[in-house]
């Protein structure tokens, strides 16, 4: 009878406990992500490293991060227990998302030295600390967490519930995951705070309450948890011992002995047969992993490359609608959600029904594949970019743009060169041919039949050793006799990094401000500047569009100028001057070309780096569930996470290389590893004999654990692995 099947599940209450930990891990990926998604343009634009060292900076702390589940899991397993392992470096974590908050803060000294120095030190080393902390803290928890919560349920009896648990822990890493990244980017963007026109502390600080709710979520639960206490032995400690044992003794065998089938049989001496058949089994498995790193080091280039590729487009989508650069990353956890169940549903059973792509290995390496097309459409959509790059100069060389507000032509001559500027014009010298080296040079201008003008001829000395990028003002002089030219002015020509156009405004207005401020207002954005001239600090606050340019004197009236246009992404100098005799004159310089290519172009990339994640991500998962041997379950874990680690070290030595100039060529360069990476795998899945589930009684059982652990592999991997399983 089915009353006295002991196999028979019996229905027990469902553990009030695991709702903590879900709570808790929807709280904690909040925190995650959100710090996460920003990072990149953290270390770019907030703290001022090249785009490359942020880049580098950026992997080395995902690297950090699924480089510590190994040292998470062996305090729990040996130590402390999954309870305590969780609360203590949870606390560990708390403290890294403070540091990070409040080293975030701009215009604040630590120890008395200003963050401006030197890349921003001692922000800098506050926030690369906050970093470190973080990475250790998600690291030493991201093993514990799901395992912690399996442990609440009575098995075999509960087994479905257990099931359920899992995809309900899924749906909370993705929720927390998709929400963080549309918030945090707009509390970066859109708030204003300690004088700066972003907002990186509150963007990280948000974060940062998130996961102190989740510990005191996760401290609520205390008393009803069941709290399962360390083991005996590290598992990891052994297999490690056995395998440098056996290697000593290969070494260490005399001619003329007896050889073994395999050199990890010379342990037998001192290790039992079942731990030397177990760690065969698991080499056999590390061999399978030598080329998956490459595929986290295309996947998590989202939060990096792809995300600076963002900053160069388009993101407006009509009727007051936008993308923000960093926002893109939600596409990932979107097309997760609508991916897994289709695939699950539709095309596994359609290719097990053809009769392909029905191994694990198989769909492996039909994932990764699609990876590297992902970073060919990558490449192509770069190519389409590269003509509204800003031309920035080599270094040791300077490019310049001369302005003439006067109403007549100058003839400039310096360098060798004669240059014919027309009146109310502007000169760009901003081809490669035209740029300058560095020096003193100097320089003659005389004007051209230019009306009212005593002195037509201006002689200056320009020191063109301090910026890549400068502007020359010719205005007419204060006694409206002659004219002058303003000192050099830098000027910024990379994009703003929120796609907004980055404007600047140069100014001469010394025959009618007589000595007092002069005041600019675009947008309800003001700038007040020097009396009579000079030039404003770069903005980029503004979203595109059309604005009324207007200027004040000495706070009296505004007077407006001209309404003019502003386009995505473009730098713009704005040059207003005194036209003779007194009448406002303006001329707006487009610096670098507007983002013209629609974000919306990278959403090819993330439906194919999407749907290779999940034929990769979770069916590696449950390849390494299916095929460990029971006794090394949690180490084969522990190595799959550090496949994303070392995947991220590929993208830190390539960044670092700076192999190309061009960052398409980086693209396809990815991509045919990527595609030599899984030749690679398909030889090793070829020649690999998958190991069979036997059948037996617990078959059920058996199903039910490998099916968790694949929802809770889809629900982490589709984030990255987050439960280190």
């Amino acid at each position: 009878m089915d009353s006295e099947d002991p196999n028979k599940e019996k229905k027990l209450k469902y553990p009030r406990s695991v709702f903590f930990i879900v709570v808790n891990e929807f709280c904690e990926r909040f925190s995650y992500y959100g710090m996460r998604t920003i990072l990149s343009l953290y270390l770019n634009k907030a703290l001022g490293f090249p785009e490359d060292t942020a880049t580098v900076l950026y992997h080395v702390f995902i690297m950090l991060c699924y480089f510590t589940p190994i040292l998470g899991a062996i305090v729990a397993d040996t130590f402390l227990g999954k309870y305590k392992t969780i609360l203590y470096v949870s606390i560990l974590y708390a403290v890294g998302n403070v540091v990070l908050s409040v080293g975030a803060i701009p215009n604040t000294e630590w120890i008395g030295a200003p963050v401006e120095d030197a890349y921003g030190v001692p922000q800098t080393v506050v926030s690369l600390i906050g970093l470190f902390i973080i990475a250790v803290g998600t690291g030493g928890i991201k093993p514990c967490v799901a395992a912690f919560g399996g442990d609440q349920f009575i098995r075999p009896q509960q087994d479905r519930q257990l099931e359920t648990f899992f995809s309900i822990f899924y749906f909370s890493i993705n929720a927390g995951s998709l929400l963080s990244t549309v918030v945090t980017p707009i509390l970066r963007d859109e708030v204003e705070c300690a004088g700066v026109e972003t907002c990186y502390p509150l963007a990280f600080g948000v974060p940062a309450i998130l996961f102190a709710v989740a510990l005191a979520v996760f401290l609520i639960g205390s008393s009803s948890y069941t709290k399962t206490p360390p083991s005996s032995h590290n598992v990891i400690a052994q297999s490690t011992s056995c395998i440098t044992h056996a290697i000593s003794r290969k070494f260490k065998a005399k001619k003329g002995e007896k050889k073994r089938d395999h050199w990890l049989d010379y342990a037998d001496d001192k290790y039992d047969t079942s731990l030397i058949q177990d760690l065969k089994g698991v080499l056999t498995i590390v061999l399978l992993y030598l080329p998956m790193p490459f595929f986290w080091a295309l996947f998590d280039q989202q939060g990096s490359r792809w995300t600076f590729q963002a900053t160069r487009m388009d993101g407006n989508l009509g009727g007051g609608v936008a993308i923000k650069p960093d926002q893109m990353q939600v596409v990932n956890p979107l097309l997760i959600l609508l991916f897994v169940p289709i695939f699950e549903a539709f095309f596994y059973p359609l290719f097990n029904k053809i009769g392909v792509l029905h191994r694990p290995l198989q769909k492996m390496v039909f994932g990764g594949t699609l990876a590297g097309v992902a970073f060919v459409v990558s490449g192509l959509v770069e190519l389409q970019l590269e003509p509204t790059y800003a031309k920035i100069p080599p270094t040791n060389y300077l490019q310049l743009n001369i302005y003439n507000t006067l109403d007549c032509n100058l003839t400039i001559n310096f360098n060798n060169t004669q240059y014919e500027v027309p009146r109310l014009s502007a000169l760009p010298l901003d081809d490669s041919s035209e740029y300058f080296k560095n020096g003193v040079y100097d320089l003659v201008a005389t004007s051209m039949n230019c009306p009212d003008l005593v002195n037509d001829t201006l002689m200056k000395t320009l020191n063109m050793t301090q910026y890549p990028s400068a502007s020359l003002l010719f205005s007419y002089s204060s006694d409206s006799q002659g004219f002058d030219a303003l000192d050099l002015a830098e000027i910024e020509l990379e994009k703003s990094d929120n796609a907004n156009p980055r404007i600047r405004i140069l100014y001469d207005l010394a025959t009618e401000s007589n000595g007092e401020n002069v005041t600019f207002m675009i947008g309800g954005f003001e700038w007040t500047g020097l009396p009579d001239q000079g030039s404003t600090e770069s903005m980029d606050r503004l979203s595109p569009g059309s604005y009324e340019i207007k200027y004040s004197i000495g706070g009296g009236d505004p007077v407006l100028i001209r309404s003019e246009e502003f386009l995505t992404g473009a730098v713009y100098e704005v040059v207003v001057a005194s036209d003779n005799p007194g009448k406002p004159f303006m001329l707006v310089q487009e610096l670098t070309k507007p983002n013209s290519v629609s974000i919306l172009l990278l959403i090819p990339q993330y439906v194919l780096i999407t749907m290779g994640e999940v034929m990769f991500s979770p069916i590696g998962l449950q390849f390494s569930f299916t095929q460990a041997p029971e006794s090394m379950k949690s180490l084969i874990q522990g190595l799959w996470q550090l496949t994303v680690a070392f995947g991220n070290l590929i993208v830190i030595i390539i960044a670092e290389a700076k192999i190309f100039p061009k960052q398409s060529d980086e693209f396809f360069l990815f991509a045919g590893l990527m595609f030599v990476d899984m030749i690679i795998l398909a030889i090793l899945a070829w020649r690999y004999k998958y190991k069979e589930t036997p059948d037996s009684s617990n078959k059920e059982k058996k199903k039910s654990i490998s099916d968790s652990s694949d929802s809770e592999s889809i629900g982490d991997e589709g984030r990255e692995q987050d439960t280190g399983m």
